[in-house]
């Protein structure tokens, strides 16, 4: 641009910017350096992507941290008092002080100051891949952990700038937590008012990709100062539109970028010629990213608002290429808060917090979440052993704890012997539960039935033993209350048969709920009897088929849309002409079993299909055995819905996604270069999906329960069927997008396990079916008996009025013997709402998610009242009245 042009063009910008900043309004600013001058201003935010382990290993990653940029920005800091850096997550600083505890007063400096920064959360995860606890915790050992251990200091800003998702509930829990600002990228350059379902929201910078502004930062000074005055004249009218302050940031962000002085084009930039009276110059300087949204924060300030889901485009990196390690994360996720529900139960009976294991239930919570974005990358076998070790911990955590817990408090149960063996089923769900429940039994020997407290007999029958098991017994137990235990008993008696409730073939069974037609690969007509529908659509997959594409790809890269697969050595079971076998030993009067197996090109594939016949439920159980790692392939499972235009809806974080209204407007946008985020966020599949997935149309509804984290729901073979067809993604075998880095192939055997229960239209009448096909009863059978027992044969700790709330951890306080709990609303319709509670509490307070900003609500002791908004996340404090319980 010739320089009188260019001296123009900056006048005009100049003049915008003073009338975006001084039109009479008064913005909300906080100083940004030494001398900050008033008015607009051009903050660079110096920061560096850090995934956990992408360039490197894990080991070697952390060391980069430590010597390339947090000892440098230390140094930096020190020599220049305007100087400010930012590192986007807390792991980085527990990891630095774990090697530098003699910097710890020095950091505790610099932090205060603002100008040394860190991100809110624990780390930067795949926001819907967490459980919605799981996501919580992300900001207990973010933000909460920082203001615990560096008095005086917070942090406010989330960074996510890599990840091209956003959970649904994830501005929520930010709001709720005090982290009101957020840094994404790969997303529309530009400023958001980005809103949870709730109407909860934080502030949002996008900078289209987290790297863009290097070219400007990167440039030598004069070329900077050219590029940098066409970038103003770009988006002043964007934000004079908007009536937001001149805040123009440069985020100085690459990955593995280290600290840099850009003490030369600040020179450059504010030494530059004085602009006309009336239009002040831009100062540049250094800046946090929570200086920056502080200046920004103006209250008449209108952001474009934005509210939704979008989906997550990187989700193969992790479900279908680390199954495993994926599976023990879900398993993670159901256990860590059952044992902090019974843990707290336990220390309310006990009248103290003394056994609580705090320090071993937060180990287990930074395990569970401690594996961020970075799946793969250079020397990524590494990485990934790691993070399949944190997540295995945190479930083997979660297990013995919950088994500690829950076995003391049976041993409090005041049970007959008389009655016999007694059984005692924990319940860590917010509603009365009634489902099939597998338990060993004392001896070889004998025959047993099983009955309740009051003599009735359950429904219940033998499984083939397993060495490791023992005989096991499974039996429908019924009326298991919300967040509490029943007991029920194993009763010897003589051997009786197993009445059907129609004969078993190879071909058809049926019950009372269902008439099941099978053929070779799956089924092929399935009725509801209570509705008297067909509700599966079997022209192109049967149900429960399993069907094999190419699947050439990566899990994370840069990509504009999700690589699907293709049909290049495709392959369905309804090709071969493996026949179903009833199963005698599996089958009872419980349930009718059959099973199928059948050798494919790379692998084995084992089906068991369970036909509860005291439980509307058919559950089946997939095995894909002697899989030998062929590259690009991927295994699906196909659930045809007989529901042309039918309704797709599914469980996320603490929420429900449905299909083409939960999503955010319109697409991710253009990023930089060629990458251009095209597809609209409603049509972007597969998703991430917690427990279940529903599809739904006019005449009833099929809710499938899911055990892997990535789910599809349209056909994605030629002439696609134009009826829903839900879809486990099973195993896919692509490679890491790291130049160096490794293939995900996961050879060996794998094992997964699905629900599919229908109801009548509407995904609002399956989600507690879907949700608890995947949280177990969990049993103590015949526990050791206390020298007291006082506890009755049954009891709900806690209880919910509300249908359509639940509770996702009952919990102690992070900061004294209270108890904590978190609600939730999962419908979308606002909730009146009593908690109920068998133990004595003093006083109620409202919390924020992080346990700070107590507020007393009214409460008489044993139940609170209170409003629950429509897809509210809340937070209370209980405190107990007494030391002892009775």
């Amino acid at each position: 641009m010739p320089k009188t042009a260019r001296a123009l063009a900056l006048c005009l910008v100049l003049s915008s910017l003073a009338a975006a900043s001084t039109d009479g309004r008064r913005s909300r600013r906080i100083d940004a350096g030494a001398n900050p001058k008033a008015g607009p201003a051009i903050p660079i935010i110096s920061s560096s992507h850090q995934d956990i382990a992408w360039m490197n290993s894990p080991e070697a990653c952390r060391e980069y941290r430590d010597t390339q940029c947090i000892t440098p920005a230390l140094e930096m800091m020190a020599g220049n008092p305007d100087y400010c850096f930012v590192m986007e997550n807390m792991l980085n600083l527990m990891e630095y002080l774990e090697r530098h505890p003699e910097r710890r007063a020095e950091i505790l400096k610099y932090t205060r100051e603002g100008r040394l920064e860190w991100g809110a959360t624990f780390n930067q995860p795949y926001e819907s891949l967490l459980s919605g606890e799981q996501l919580v915790r992300e900001t207990y050992f973010g933000r909460r952990w920082l203001t615990r251990n560096f008095p005086g200091c917070d942090a406010r800003v989330y960074f996510n700038p890599d990840v091209p998702g956003r959970a649904l509930q994830m501005q929520q829990i930010l709001s709720k937590a005090g982290i009101p600002y957020m840094i994404i990228s790969r997303y529309h350059e530009g400023l958001y008012r980005w809103a949870g379902p709730d109407g909860s929201s934080v502030l949002a910078y996008s900078p289209g990709h987290y790297t863009n502004a290097s070219a400007i930062l990167g440039a030598p000074p004069a070329k900077a100062v050219t590029a940098l005055e066409e970038r103003l004249a770009k988006w002043s009218p964007y934000y004079r539109q908007r009536r937001i302050p001149a805040e123009f940031p440069l985020l100085n962000s690459v990955d593995f970028s280290q600290p840099t002085d850009f003490g030369p084009l600040i020179k450059a930039w504010n030494g530059g010629p004085e602009s006309k009276p009336g239009t002040p110059h831009p100062t540049m300087k250094y800046s946090s990213a929570g200086r920056f949204f502080e200046a920004l924060d103006s209250p008449e300030a209108v952001f474009d608002r934005v509210t939704g889901e979008r989906p997550n485009l990187w989700l193969y990196i992790h479900g279908p290429t680390h199954h495993r390690a994926v599976t023990a994360q879900r398993e993670a996720g159901i256990l860590l808060p059952a044992a902090e529900i019974f843990s707290t139960a336990l220390a309310l009976l006990e009248g103290g917090f003394d056994g609580y294991p705090e320090e071993e239930m937060d180990e287990a919570w930074l395990a569970a979440i401690y594996p961020d974005h970075g799946w793969g990358g250079k020397e990524g076998q590494i990485t990934d052993r790691l993070f399949l070790k944190k997540y295995e911990f945190a479930r083997d955590s979660g297990r013995r704890m919950l088994r500690k817990a829950i076995g003391k408090i049976a041993a409090r149960v005041a049970a007959a012997p008389a009655k016999g063996v007694p059984v005692v089923l924990f319940n860590s769900l917010s509603w009365e539960r009634t489902l099939p429940v597998a338990v060993n039994v004392p001896s070889f020997q004998e025959s047993w039935q099983v009955l309740d407290g009051e003599d009735r007999q359950m429904p219940a029958q033998f499984l083939p033993s397993r060495a490791s098991d023992g005989l096991r017994l499974e039996f429908i137990a019924r009326d298991v209350p919300a967040l509490g235990y029943k007991t029920f008993y194993l009763v010897r008696s003589e051997p009786e048969g197993a009445p059907l409730s129609g004969s078993p073939q190879n071909t058809v069974y049926e019950n009372d709920f269902y008439r099941v037609e099978l053929a070779p690969g799956g089924i092929k007509r399935l009725t509801d009897k209570t509705i008297r529908q067909d509700v599966l659509n079997t022209e192109k997959f049967l149900g429960f088929e399993v069907f094999t594409m190419r699947s050439v790809g990566n899990g994370a890269g840069e990509f504009g849309r999700v690589q699907q697969p293709t049909m290049e050595g495709f392959d369905k079971l309804s090709l071969h002409e493996t026949a179903w076998g009833y199963d005698p030993a599996e089958s009872g009067a419980l349930r009718t079993v059959f099973t199928m197996e059948q050798p494919l090109a790379n692998c084995t594939i084992r089906q068991k299909l369970i036909i509860y016949n005291h439980d509307k439920r058919i559950d089946c159980e997939v095995s894909i055995l002697g899989w030998d790692g062929d590259p690009y392939r991927e295994f699906r499972l196909a659930v045809p819905v007989n529901a042309p235009g039918g309704r797709i809806a599914y469980e996320v974080p603490m929420a429900v996604v449905e299909v083409g209204k939960s999503e955010i407007p319109g697409t991710g946008g253009p990023a930089y270069g060629n990458l251009n985020y095209d597809e609209p966020c409603s049509e972007i599949r597969p998703r991430e999906v917690q427990n279940f997935i529903d599809a739904s149309g006019r005449e009833f509804g099929l809710t499938l329960t899911t055990s892997v984290a990535v789910n599809d729901f349209l056909d994605p073979t030629p002439g696609p069927a134009p009826y829903p067809i839900l879809q486990p993604v099973l195993l896919a075998s692509r490679r890491s997008c790291h130049g160096e880095g490794n293939w995900y192939l996961q050879e060996g055997d794998h094992h997964y396990r699905f629900s599919i229960y229908t109801h009548s239209g509407g995904w609002t009448n399956g989600w507690r079916r879907g949700i608890e096909a995947n949280t177990p009863l969990f049993a103590v059978v015949n526990p050791g008996r206390a020298e007291k027992p006082d506890l009755p044969e049954s009891r709900a700790f806690f209880s919910l009025s509300a249908a359509n709330a639940l509770v996702s951890t009952v919990k102690k306080c992070a900061d004294d013997d209270a108890v904590v709990v978190r609600l939730y609303e999962i419908e979308g319709r606002p909730a009146e709402l009593e908690l109920q509670t068998t133990f004595p509490m003093g006083r109620a307070e409202a919390v924020n998610i992080i346990e700070q900003n107590p507020r007393p609500i009214p409460f008489d002791g044993k139940v609170l009242k209170t409003q629950l908004g429509h897809h509210a996340i809340e937070t209370v404090k209980l405190r107990p009245a007494l030391k002892t319980q009775e």
